[in-house]
């Protein structure tokens, strides 16, 4: 469970010890914060709150089957056991939880080994009434809050005051950076017009929309498109190969989840690192920031078809947005100038 492969001798003494419980899932988030943070000269270990082995699977059959308990239940409670021996190993200065299942009960045990330990509780998703609950749950041990959403951080900031913090998503050279892709690839990934991601119902309608105004298609990535009668998914993608089609294509349309409250996502980021031309729908946090500013972004499906009908036309006008979102995306959303920033606020 635990990937101590973060560590590395031959950096300069690490400033503080970090543990990371955070999520395995294709868009890498956990292993690019903990690279930054390694990066940065952190001695950093992972413990991956949703990954199962099959031991794992077994024994929580069998105790759902024997018990009736719920299965998500469980799993938190399995895991937690997991965590706590997995950090009895090393003393931590810090634990930063990427919308993990650390509780009060099991922080209080990991204290006992590691005096002194601050928790970051780190929540990125759109703010439902389980998120809420959960974010409760985590401000009665945890020194700080870190919101990804700008809205959401503005909704819980009379609550939570200076124990919330607004921390956006990032880039990291390292893995956003897309160089030396193959004539295969190229070909593979190459489109006029691209997404990648899971279907919601108003990104297939826009979708579409659009496939009935353009001259040519969009060519979809990602979960879930089987449900979506007319629209074709060429399947789900690594982060890797998602960057890929950033790069390759002379498009990419960036569609937020319906509930956001006015932020970014990860793929807001990704596209530009990527050396990809992004059409976003239309956040207020653009006018806030340099990246929202450079950023094309549309507020109906009308203008979603005019502007992408016109940036198809113009190339010269489409790389000079490219060299401009791709200079300043690595210049002010570089993660490991956020997480030292974040670090250094609290010591």
């Amino acid at each position: 469970m635990v990937r101590s492969g973060y560590r590395s001798s031959s950096q300069p003494r690490p400033v503080v010890n970090i543990f990371i419980e955070g999520p395995c899932w294709a868009g890498q988030w956990t292993e690019i914060v903990a690279d930054a943070l390694q990066q940065a000269g952190h001695t950093v270990a992972v413990s991956y709150h949703n990954r199962k082995t099959l031991h794992d699977r077994l024994a929580l059959a069998g105790k759902t089957l024997l018990t009736g308990e719920n299965r998500k239940t469980t799993w938190a409670e399995r895991h937690r056991i997991q965590l706590l021996e997995a950090m009895s190993h090393d003393q931590w200065d810090i634990l930063l939880s990427i919308q993990g299942t650390v509780d009060q009960q099991t922080l209080q045990q990991c204290r006992q080994h590691s005096p002194g330990l601050k928790v970051f509780f780190w929540w990125g998703d759109i703010l439902t009434d389980q998120a809420r609950t959960r974010i409760s749950q985590a401000a009665e041990f945890s020194e700080q809050l870190l919101i990804s959403g700008k809205g959401n951080f503005d909704t819980l900031s009379p609550v939570y005051q200076r124990q919330l913090r607004y921390f956006p998503f990032g880039v990291s050279r390292r893995f956003h950076t897309v160089s030396n892709i193959s004539a295969p690839d190229r070909k593979r990934f190459s489109a006029e017009l691209a997404f990648v991601g899971t279907c919601y119902p108003e990104r297939c309608e826009l979708i579409r929309y659009l496939n009935t105004q353009l001259d040519v298609p969009v060519s979809v990535w990602g979960r879930g498109w089987r449900h979506c009668k007319g629209i074709r998914s060429h399947g789900a993608l690594s982060l890797a190969d998602s960057l890929k089609v950033h790069a390759c294509s002379k498009v990419s349309l960036n569609l937020h989840h319906a509930n956001t409250n006015n932020g970014f996502n990860m793929k807001f980021y990704e596209i530009p690192a990527a050396g990809g031309f992004q059409i976003c729908d239309w956040q207020p946090l653009l006018d806030e920031t340099m990246l929202g500013r450079q950023t094309i972004a549309c507020r109906s499906f009308a203008e979603f078809a005019e502007k992408t009908s016109y940036y198809l036309a113009h190339e010269q006008e489409r790389q000079q947005v490219v060299a401009a979102t791709s200079k300043t995306v690595f210049t002010t959303a570089d993660y490991t100038s956020r997480l030292a920033g974040l670090f250094n606020h609290t010591s």
